[in-house]
């Protein structure tokens, strides 16, 4: 009977907690895959040493300020939610 259990048994599927961080969390993951992605093809296309890292910090430079924004814009929120819960009661 043991046996039977464990070969009905349901499988068990990767979730993630509800969090407001969540879409951001998701960003961070696109932009670890795309940079060295951008790094590849900007070796590749550009010959100058100097332009290539020029480049490639102002890539990496980007996606820093967009996961900072991002994740003000949802602090900001999150504040402003528990201000006006806080008020109403």
């Amino acid at each position: 009977m043991h046996i039977l259990r464990s070969i009905t048994r349901k499988r068990r599927t990767v979730t993630v907690a509800p969090s407001p961080f969540n879409g951001i969390k998701f960003e961070l993951g696109i932009i670890l895959l795309l940079l060295p992605l951008i790094w590849v093809v900007v070796e590749r296309l550009v010959a100058d040493t100097l332009l290539e890292f020029a480049l490639l910090l102002a890539a990496a430079s980007l996606a820093s300020a967009w996961l900072v924004w991002r994740t003000r814009t949802v602090l900001r929120r999150l504040e402003r939610e528990q201000k006006d819960g806080s008020q109403q009661e």
